[in-house]
């Protein structure tokens, strides 16, 4: 995950565009999804939050809300959408499984 960045060297300034290709297929999103909710999951147990099924749908609605309308992925079309709903995706797997974390 990218919670920082790290450096084998100086940091400079880029002279050309940076383009960042976060995956090649839908598969890849799709386990991508499922790595990233379970490591939320697991990091949202160890800081004592609470998982519930309401908290997977409000969370997750949001999730799709703040991606499609607040950061205007309706402008980038069907991707737009696709990426609104795997954001969403992600945020109710998270939810979901440290509701079932807490169980354990």
């Amino acid at each position: 995950m990218h919670e920082r960045l790290q450096f084998q060297a100086t940091p400079g300034r880029l002279t050309a565009p940076l383009y960042h290709e976060s995956f090649r297929s839908l598969d890849e999103v799709l386990d991508k999804v499922n790595r990233y909710s379970s490591a939320g999951a697991e990091q949202a147990l160890a800081r004592g939050k609470q998982g519930s099924l309401g908290n997977a749908v409000v969370h997750g609605f949001w999730a799709f809300l703040r991606t499609y309308f607040l950061r205007a992925g309706f402008l980038d079309g069907r991707e737009g959408f696709m990426l609104a709903v795997s954001n969403a995706e992600g945020v109710y797997y998270r939810y979901a499984k440290l509701m079932y974390l807490k169980e354990k």
